[in-house]
């Protein structure tokens, strides 16, 4: 097998990976939704670290414990992998600082054009 056989092959294999586990993505968007993250993110007015998401999260969901940012940390990378957000490492103090895109914008709750709502609907267990 020749070095461009076996890359199609490996693409074929991630693509099937993908296809098996899209279910996450969709997961992770919804929780990112229901905590509004990216109303946090879009109304910080600047970068934000987790431990800063963490802190604004509403009274009923806040923690600071180490399990909760290891686990928002890893939403956040698959949704900026996703480019739901974008990140950049301040390479001083090795924080992740997090940035709205265009397509978080579609997630702010108080917007008029707002796919929020939607995203909860099609999401919701019982659909």
């Amino acid at each position: 097998m020749d070095i461009h056989e076996e890359d199609e092959r490996l693409k074929g294999q991630v693509e099937i990976w993908e296809h098996m586990f899209a279910f996450v993505d969709s997961m992770a968007l919804k929780c990112a939704v229901e905590l509004g993250i990216p109303d946090i993110i879009n109304s910080y007015g600047c970068p934000i670290t987790t431990s800063e998401i963490i802190n604004n999260l509403p009274a009923t969901t806040s923690s600071s414990s180490s399990a909760d940012i290891d686990y928002l940390t890893r939403i956040m990378r698959l949704l900026v992998r996703k480019r739901i957000f974008s990140s950049q490492i301040d390479q001083e103090t090795d924080q992740i600082y997090y940035y709205p895109t265009p397509s978080s914008k579609w997630l702010l709750r108080d917007s008029k054009f707002s796919l929020a709502p939607f995203v909860l609907a099609k999401l919701d267990p019982w659909l």
